[in-house]
């Protein structure tokens, strides 16, 4: 989701934006009349027609096939079938999923503020009846608004071709990328498919690959997968992690017994090892308590004590600073999930804190005090800041500038086949998760953090002067999707 704040943008400047949304329904809903005929009792099949029927007619408008999954198979990531229900009206059921088609439509609106590419989806839209005459007359004025700020509608422009280039990359190396699940080694077959899917997944494009190889390899070969590798990082995941992430999110049946029973044993390794494991050895750490709660192993009060312990010492500056940003950030996230960031000890929490600002420099965020800007380490200090509600005063705009134009360079060098470069893959997805979280911060912040950064003075201005924000906050027919503040996953 890393254009859903400026659809919310687009939404909160726009007097005309709810024709806009009246001239979508009646579109879709004359389709559902000329279309389905016949008597559905069934929700999901209900569902699953009406979906259909909106693919269908988005391709003919001229949307792309990705481009359209893109956005429809974000619907299956909601609570859709809760809100559904055991509804049998197919126009109720069409209000639950009508937001997705409002967002795909805006975006490509906002296409056309920057880019002329757009122009002849656009003249299907008003030879249709999308875009009345007073909509087409904002929209004239948002451009020229946009061709008075060369350096926003540049910046704008190539924001926007973000997804389009990862979503085009994954799509050319479809076979490479499939291929990755039949290497001999373990550890490549396992993480190079763990990393991948994190990005075709952050795009919402599974149903466009074939997993069912990598799903048969962890179903049979425990053996192989249920095994721990030394020097384990965030670019260097722990196999058996990957492994119980790819079974979590593919939805691939295992033996949770077996999982268990070796989760236990890493359990035992990690306290009998170290002194104070999670300081120690955050990343192992983090990637036992992430593979315990996908696979609810239950962890007793005391257990999560022991992985927990440690001297004051580990929590001095003298030992934090050979830490990764992105491991002290995973401390808090940890202490954050468990419900203890706010009743520990300060004194161990304040120099944490303390060690991560020194991270922050006027050009960027590093990994080490003297180390190199890295996409990683500025995705956890972003989501630190949020997370602690502190994110308010964040100088953005060099991050978002630097944050673009390394997804470009890296995009330009990925190779994504059994050569992968772990480091680049990795700075390419969490680039992507930053600008995701910018865009899904209440409405207010996002305007500040990100919309300043993109949009003309003239069309930001309003929103943040006058409160907009918060007068239309209520009338919005735009999701609310946010990040959480202990997981970091989105809420929608």
């Amino acid at each position: 989701m890393i254009t859903y704040g400026l659809i919310r943008i687009i939404e909160l400047c726009s007097n005309e934006i709810h024709l806009f949304y009246n001239n979508i329904d009646n579109y879709f809903k004359q389709k559902i009349h000329e279309n389905i005929r016949e008597f559905l009792v069934d929700s999901d099949q209900i569902l699953q027609k009406l979906l259909s029927l909106c693919h269908n007619s988005l391709s003919e408008f001229g949307f792309r096939d990705e481009e359209i999954e893109s956005h429809l198979c974000r619907i299956w990531k909601t609570n859709i079938e809760e809100r559904i229900g055991n509804r049998a009206d197919i126009n109720k059921i069409y209000e639950v999923i009508s937001p997705f088609l409002y967002e795909i439509f805006i975006e490509k609106l906002i296409n056309y503020l920057v880019d002329n590419n757009s122009a002849k989806i656009m003249e299907i839209l008003k030879s249709e009846g999308f875009l009345s005459i007073e909509f087409i007359i904002e929209l004239k004025k948002f451009k020229e608004l946009f061709d008075k700020s060369s350096t926003k509608k540049a910046r704008l422009r190539k924001y926007l071709k973000i997804r389009d280039k990862i979503i085009q990359k994954l799509i050319n190396n479809k076979w490479e990328i499939e291929n990755l699940q039949n290497l001999d080694d373990p550890r490549d077959r396992l993480q190079l498919s763990y990393m991948i899917f994190r990005l075709i997944d952050f795009f919402n494009l599974e149903n466009m690959f074939d997993f069912s190889n990598i799903s048969e390899y962890i179903q049979k070969h425990y053996d192989e997968w249920l095994d721990t590798i030394p020097l384990v990082s965030l670019k260097n995941p722990d196999l058996y992690f990957c492994g119980i992430f790819l079974a979590h999110y593919l939805k691939i049946p295992v033996d949770e017994y077996t999982i268990k029973y070796f989760l236990l044993n890493i359990y035992d390794e990690n306290i009998d090892e170290f002194e104070a494991p999670l300081i120690e050895a955050t990343n192992q750490v983090y990637f036992f308590f992430k593979s315990s709660w996908m696979t609810e192993l239950g962890l007793s009060e005391r257990q999560i004590q022991e992985l927990l312990k440690g001297d004051d010492l580990f929590f001095q500056s003298n030992y934090l600073k050979s830490l990764e940003t992105s491991q002290l950030v995973l401390i808090l996230m940890i202490f954050k999930k468990l419900g203890l960031l706010d009743k520990l000890d300060k004194n161990r929490i304040r120099p944490i804190l303390s060690e991560i600002e020194k991270r922050i420099t006027p050009d960027g965020i590093k990994q080490y005090r003297d180390g190199f800007m890295s996409a990683e380490a500025t995705y956890y200090v972003l989501f630190c800041k949020h997370m602690l509600d502190e994110l308010d005063h964040f100088n953005t705009r060099k991050v978002i500038d630097k944050m673009i134009s390394r997804i470009f360079r890296n995009l330009e060098i990925t190779d994504l086949s059994k050569d992968i470069n772990f480091d680049l893959i990795t700075e390419l997805y969490y680039a992507c998760e930053s600008l995701q979280l910018l865009n899904c911060l209440d409405i207010m912040q996002m305007t500040e953090l990100l919309g300043k950064n993109l949009f003309p003075n003239e069309i930001i201005d309003p929103i943040v002067n006058n409160g907009r924000s918060r007068l239309k906050e209520d009338e919005t027919r735009l999701r609310d999707i946010r990040v959480s503040k202990s997981t970091g996953k989105l809420l929608q």
